[in-house]
């Protein structure tokens, strides 16, 4: 869960500076949400409704191997990431700030991550601190719309996920989803990051090319196998969706009847199905 202390980091402050002079000029596309709960076991899951995404664009299968990041705009850019990244705003945002940490070279979205790329979580989750979280969505079922590889970047929920219930010891909840989590020391190198990474992809049987999502905090990391992006539901045009946030509970939604299709499948039963289901009974 985010830390209690809301005084921002210099990086922080950079961002949301920038963040909010676009927005203003109509360049990055942004409205406050309210969550809407839905309780669900085992865990509780949290709509936001933003129909000003709508207008994202939607590119997972690019074959051109161009830099889906390479005009970036001086505006977006917050700060060059050693040892090979760039931390730009997001244009479609359901969370101010959301972020982007992309490699500064072509590295396709659905290869593994790198020592590299921890190193450069890492450094932006400690200039950002405890309140942030990095995820990535490996390829187009696991929710990525870009064939770059990128990471996101974005503030943590106020309330406890079902991850850091589990870290903390206050839930012995089994996850309808193949998944592994593991509690990180206070101190953690990338180098250690890495190899921890590596062993959960192992036991996970993930290799490149294999679609699945990570979800990094400072407390811990957890990485989840996928089966897919996107589900039909019940609804027409309205399909369910998600990346690495929907799987423990941070839904965002670009039209109310998404939401209504979400309610009428069964949120579990979507996740579930986003996942690798885990042995046991079906979600409801």
């Amino acid at each position: 869960m985010a830390s209690a202390d809301k005084t921002m980091s210099e990086l922080e402050a950079r961002a949301v500076a920038q963040f909010d002079s676009l927005v203003q000029k109509g360049e990055l596309f942004y409205e406050s949400t309210n969550e809407i709960k839905i309780e669900q076991e085992p865990f509780d899951v949290y709509f936001r409704v933003s129909p000003i995404t709508q207008i994202k664009p939607f590119n997972p299968n690019d074959k051109s191997r161009k830099p889906g990041f390479l005009d970036d705009d001086p505006e977006f850019t917050v700060c060059q990431v050693e040892p090979n990244h760039k931390l730009i705003l997001n244009k479609y945002c359901w969370l101010r700030p959301q972020m982007i940490l992309h490699t500064r070279d072509f590295q396709a979205q659905t290869d593994l991550l790198t020592e590299a790329d921890f190193e450069a979580s890492l450094d932006v989750l400690r200039q950002l601190g405890g309140r942030y979280m990095v995820v990535f969505n490996g390829g187009p079922k696991a929710g990525s719309s870009v064939a770059h590889k990128h990471l996101q970047v974005f503030l943590r929920p106020e309330w406890a996920t079902i991850a850091d219930e589990i870290v903390a010891g206050k839930s012995k909840a089994s996850l309808p989803f193949e998944s592994r989590l593991i509690k990180l020391p206070s101190q953690t190198r990338a180098r250690e990051l890495f190899s921890a990474y590596q062993t959960m992809c192992k036991d996970l049987h993930l290799s490149t090319g294999d679609a699945h999502n990570l979800l990094l905090v400072k407390e811990w990391m957890m990485v989840i196998p996928r089966s897919t992006g996107t589900i039909e539901g019940e609804i027409a045009f309205a399909p369910l969706q998600g990346g690495a946030n929907a799987l423990i509970g941070m839904l965002w939604l670009k039209s109310h009847e998404q939401l209504e299709n979400w309610k009428r499948y069964g949120p579990m039963r979507v996740l579930s199905d986003f996942g690798v289901r885990a042995p046991g009974p079906s979600p409801g």
